[in-house]
């Protein structure tokens, strides 16, 4: 505990002390940690408890998000100012990393979209001298390879990298003050900082993980690592490593045949065109119905490739790229067919994977070549993360919604790990859970009427619960909330803010920041996960509405994995664990944003009798403040009577 620089909260003594143990004992660990136990120092004070006395020691701290990135940031500015800190006599360093093409000043001279365009972009330029940020650090011939790092370059990037945690903002005002490559500025910072943070993608993505790794100069087995929000991870792995080409990159590729890189060399590179091309032409019409038709692994893989060859252009692919925060590198036509002939390869290995002819745009009904993608995707998640979670020197996962542990032990390729599961740290009484019994967005209820008995409860809850503070509304699609906000809902005396796709989290926050608003929004988007809506310490929402469960869709994909865990777990499981467990755990993420700290009060109704159904996989915290209602008089009662019982605080 002498790493903890706060009084402790509840339970929050125990996450120290585990994160201590699993560092310390070289293991992997799983933390289920309520919203409000404050994981993220404690993880950080077990570690530094463990590995204070190595200097040599690096963790890696792997987040979803940037604003989860901004937590850790902020808690290791906390840990440097601490006793135990100033008594060691190093820095606790630290460098949260982004991309090159994130912070290049010479973006627009580059003009390139993609990743792996402006990656070759760049590195022609350094090559050939243009670029003064880089030569500005950096003296010598990089096509040599007898670069070093000028003296005065050392003496500023020693001195940023002890006066705080180097961030995008701090290498960019480097850059601006003293003309350097604020991406190399993070590159050094990161290879000798003792913690560095960035995005999944850094550990969990083949072609990223070999780039980053040698950027750091280290090796897997000599790190220690931190996964933030790890109920995500095994969804982030089967979503990276799936590849796909659609039938406008055949078209590009079949008429763009001359210009196509010529240093490729593979005698069979055209003939696996024209073998995809029928590959697409014979199954076009399989879809016209269905909108997906799955196929057999031979059918996007010809027994011609010669396999050595295409890993040697893959590596030539990969070779020159940079660590990025999870957009893809396969940015041309040629790069997908790359990616789509590796999976297929992989999927004659196994049979741990799903490979279907789709439809690109599912809005678009119109069958043709021109609006379908062929897909390879993975079934399997373990087969990623098992490698790199037993290969780290340690791991430790955490999440609010963990649970149950047990699942994702399993789900991760790590069933030994040690875990622990941490109740909530608040008050009972402080959250209101209301669980409706009547209504169900089942498809087969689904209508005009339902409809607008949603519309009308929420805006009853709207009007009911005191407006202090915004509300957030959460639907399974944007058809169904389109559906919902038809019926002139009431949003009492919030103002009314609606997630699109091309939704800006920045307008959210300022909008949030200037007064409450009811905030309608789709389960897992942008609004509804994307951003914490936290000010002061304390939540900004006071009234959370769930309508419906977000099951995923009926697609071949998750038939298949669904089928995949029914043969590796048991008949029946297939559905709890690829079905029930996820869509009730984005329900669980949404609850839990409704306390971010002791003060805070607040009511979450959930507009749908099937929850009933799985009250199990909430959890007891999440079960102790469930009330059924069945009428919207039950539920106006059970919220005056609620905040009766808080004299007005929420």
């Amino acid at each position: 505990m002498a790493w903890f620089p706060y009084k402790p909260r509840p339970h929050q003594d125990h996450a120290i002390r585990f994160a201590t143990q699993v560092f310390k004992q070289k293991t992997v660990g799983l933390l289920s940690a309520d919203c409000g136990v404050g994981k993220t120092i404690a993880v950080l004070s077990g570690y530094f408890a463990a590995r204070a006395n190595d200097p040599e020691s690096k963790l890696i701290v792997l987040t979803r998000t940037h604003s989860q990135a901004c937590v850790f940031e902020s808690e290791l500015r906390v840990l440097n100012e601490t006793e135990a800190a100033k008594k060691l006599s190093f820095h606790l360093t630290a460098t949260s990393m982004v991309s090159r093409i994130h912070v290049c000043p010479m973006k627009a001279e580059i003009q390139q979209t993609s990743v792996a365009g402006f990656t070759r972009g760049c590195a022609a330029m350094i090559r050939s001298g243009e670029c003064n940020y880089y030569y500005n650090m950096f003296i010598g011939n990089s096509n040599s390879g007898n670069l070093k790092l000028r003296e005065s370059a050392r003496d500023d990037l020693v001195n940023t990298l002890n006066g705080d945690v180097v961030t995008q903002e701090t290498a960019e005002n480097l850059s601006f003050s003293s003309g350097y490559c604020p991406y190399e500025v993070l590159r050094w910072s990161a290879r000798n900082s003792r913690v560095v943070i960035g995005p999944y993608s850094y550990l969990f993505q083949e072609r990223v993980r070999n780039a980053f790794l040698r950027a750091l100069n280290v090796d897997l087995s000599d790190i220690d690592l931190i996964v933030d929000e790890a109920h995500n991870l095994a969804d982030h792995v089967l979503e990276v490593e799936s590849a796909q080409i659609s039938g406008k990159d055949l078209l590009w590729l079949k008429e763009n045949r001359d210009a196509l890189d010529v240093t490729t060399n593979a005698s069979w590179l055209f003939d696996v065109i024209d073998f995809l091309w029928e590959t697409f032409m014979l199954n076009l019409d399989k879809i016209r119905n269905k909108n997906e038709h799955a196929l057999n692994r031979w059918e996007i893989l010809p027994r011609f490739v010669d396999m050595d060859e295409l890993a040697q252009l893959l590596y030539r692919n990969q070779d020159n790229s940079d660590p990025t925060d999870g957009e893809s590198y396969s940015s041309t036509p040629l790069e997908r067919l790359f990616d789509i002939l590796q999976a297929g390869h992989r999927a004659t290995l196994s049979n741990d994977w799903h490979i279907t002819i789709e439809l690109s745009r599912s809005w678009d009904r119109s069958v043709s070549i021109e609006n379908a993608v062929l897909k390879a995707r993975p079934l399997n998640a373990m087969g990623f993360t098992t490698p790199i979670l037993r290969g780290a020197r340690s791991a430790l996962l955490m999440s609010g919604t963990l649970n149950p542990l047990n699942h994702y032990a399993s789900l991760l390729g790590i069933p030994s790990a040690r875990t622990a599961h941490l109740t909530s740290p608040y008050e009972k009484g402080t959250r209101l859970v209301l669980l409706d019994k009547h209504l169900t967005t089942k498809y087969t209820e689904r209508g005009s009427e339902l409809w607008r008995a949603i519309a009308e409860r929420i805006s009853v809850a709207l009007t009911t619960t005191p407006a202090n503070k915004s509300a957030l509304v959460a639907f399974p699609s944007y058809r169904i909330m389109n559906e919902v906000l038809s019926y002139n809902i009431d949003c009492g005396h919030r103002s009314r803010i609606v997630e699109d796709p091309k939704a800006q989290l920045d307008d959210l926050r300022r909008a949030v920041d200037e007064t409450p608003h009811a905030i309608f929004a789709v389960y897992g988007g942008k609004f509804s996960e994307g951003i914490d809506l936290v000010k002061d310490g304390s939540s900004q929402i006071n009234l959370i509405i769930g309508v419906g469960i977000p099951f995923s869709p009926p697609t071949s994909f998750h038939r298949a994995l669904q089928l995949w865990f029914d043969e590796r777990y048991g008949s029946g499981s297939g559905y709890y664990y690829s079905i029930v467990v996820p869509s009730i755990r984005r329900v669980a993420q949404l609850i839990g944003r409704l306390r971010r700290s002791p003060t805070d009060r607040g009511i979450v109704i959930l507009f749908d009798k099937r929850f009933h159904n799985y009250l199990n996989v909430f959890g007891s915290d999440i079960i102790s403040d469930i009330w059924p209602f069945e009428s919207k008089d039950e539920m106006v009662s059970a919220i005056e009577t609620f905040i009766s019982g808080n004299r007005g605080s929420i």
